[in-house]
């Protein structure tokens, strides 16, 4: 079941925001504005049923989001280096809105952007038109975006669009995880686990340096379960760029998963994506004059799964491309499962 109602307003548009519940009572909650995921509300292992993405208290904190909580992010996610790319003989240049980069599309993104919107039963479509030219990049891109969440609690978000010229497209979702609920503490005590034997180092300004390395004895070998605390507080010098803490793409096995698992609550969290990489950023740089949950919000109090193509990839020819092209048509999915440890 699907609801809606309004609740707010920025300038002449409704801040719209949908409920999907299932059959078990559980739910999420999504605005349209920037497609912001708001609440997932799935039961711990004593049946208790709390929020387990992070929100700002405050609506009015969405409207000017430096961290893009729940957001969908377009038309690339990630870093492009020097705002700037070239693609079948033609050279373009994006705004540079992160010193001499261009990030997550820009500083008008689709975070900032009203979708429109379609109930089908028990799918919502979420739908905009980015024009040829927005914030540099070429083409018009019809975008839909279609949310389901199942009796199983299985949030599936599926990508689809077409473009009248070549471009570089890769989007994402930019929503924190906390499986303790509300937000109780940080995700230090999580264990992650990831099909990811891949990962990409980065230079002095968290651009790809290029290379695809193995997490073989590295800080980034996630194919055994770890607790995150020994990348939150590691010294390790590739993580120097983003301070302590985890903001770098991996390379997904094809068919691979990403499990996160909260001991306390007992539930977990299961990724499957047909994207070929995923960024996994554990909220280093969180913070800021707003409450999340009641409580101030510090580093470590969410982490991001965004699954997309790798960051910069339009300028490195050794990565998955992320080229659309005229007359192709754009199709990705990613799921959330979200269970209790048996």
């Amino acid at each position: 079941m699907i609801t809606k109602k309004e609740v707010g307003r920025s300038g002449e548009r409704p801040i719209i925001a949908f409920t999907l519940m299932n059959r078990l009572g559980h739910s999420v909650d999504l605005l349209n504005l920037g497609g912001k995921i708001t609440a997932i509300r799935v039961p711990d292992k004593q049946g208790k049923i709390e929020n387990v993405v992070l929100a700002f208290d405050e609506l009015d904190q969405y409207l000017d989001d430096p961290h893009h909580l729940g957001a969908t992010i377009g038309r690339v996610g990630g870093r492009i280096a020097n705002g700037a790319f070239a693609l079948e003989g033609m050279n373009y240049l994006l705004e540079q809105n992160e010193g001499d980069h261009h990030l997550h599309g820009g500083s008008v993104n689709w975070s900032n952007r009203f979708f429109d919107h379609e109930i089908e039963g028990d799918l919502l479509h979420l739908s905009l038109v980015s024009p040829d030219g927005e914030n540099g990049y070429p083409g018009q891109l019809d975008v839909r975006l279609t949310i389901e969440w199942t009796d199983e609690d299985a949030l599936t978000l599926t990508y689809d669009a077409t473009t009248t010229a070549s471009t570089p497209f890769s989007p994402t979702n930019h929503t924190y995880f906390n499986l303790t609920g509300d937000a109780k503490t940080t995700v230090e005590q999580h264990r992650l686990r990831m099909d990811a034997p891949f990962y990409v180092p980065l230079d002095q300004d968290a651009l790809p340096t290029g290379e695809i390395l193995s997490v073989h004895e590295t800080v980034f070998d996630f194919r055994t379960a770890r607790p995150l605390y020994e990348v939150t507080h590691a010294p390790d010098e590739a993580l120097r760029q983003v301070g302590s803490g985890v903001d770098h793409p991996f390379l997904l096995k094809e068919g691979g998963e990403i499990v996160l698992e909260e001991p306390v609550s007992g539930r977990t969290l299961r990724v499957v994506t047909e994207q070929p990489g995923v960024v996994v950023y554990t909220g280093n740089h969180l913070g800021g004059d707003f409450t999340i949950a009641g409580r101030r919000a510090t580093p470590y109090l969410g982490i991001c799964f965004e699954t997309q193509g790798l960051p910069d990839a339009i300028n490195q020819p050794d990565f998955p491309s992320v080229v659309l092209r005229v007359g192709d048509r754009y199709q990705k999915r990613t799921t959330f499962q979200f269970s209790r440890i048996q």
